[in-house]
């Protein structure tokens, strides 16, 4: 298993995640040497997100940049598309850091750290973002019962 590889499975670790029990769709890395995942689509390159069949589903995403043969826009169509349509987690790669956190956090996603210095890595985790929230609940000011009852 090459290096990145390894890399990106103490990652998977750290956070958490058992690559064997997981789909994946990767963006970015070659074919070989894959390690056992559940079920895996490999796209060494895509040129934006009408690439990717529309069907296309998979619970992690693994994108390894640079995706610096696509223009900026497109980059961030694609990590859009795969954020909201293809995968319900993705983790970015990014081995030369042409990104700005900002922008990433913006697209939602947030720095995770990352055993060796080379680069950084970003996850997007719903459930990171979506914490219930304890006031917002049907016994506190969201329950229909009580809107002619108090003035707030």
């Amino acid at each position: 298993m090459n290096e990145s590889w390894s890399s990106i499975l103490s990652i998977l670790d750290n956070l958490g995640i058992n690559a064997r029990n997981v789909s994946v769709m990767t963006i970015g890395l070659p074919e070989t040497e894959l390690p056992d995942f559940a079920g895996v689509d490999a796209y060494e390159t895509v040129s934006g997100p009408s690439d990717l069949p529309r069907t296309l589903r998979a619970q992690l995403g693994i994108v390894v940049t640079p995706l610096d043969y696509m223009p900026r826009t497109s980059a961030e169509q694609l990590l859009s598309r795969l954020r909201d349509v293809h995968c319900e987690k993705v983790l970015l790669v990014d081995t030369r850091p042409g990104w700005s956190p900002d922008v990433l956090r913006s697209l939602g996603y947030l720095e995770v750290k990352r055993p060796s210095n080379a680069g950084r890595c970003y996850l997007f985790d719903p459930d990171m973002f979506n914490q219930p929230r304890e006031w917002n609940t049907s016994t506190d000011w969201a329950n229909p019962e009580n809107f002619r009852k108090y003035r707030w």
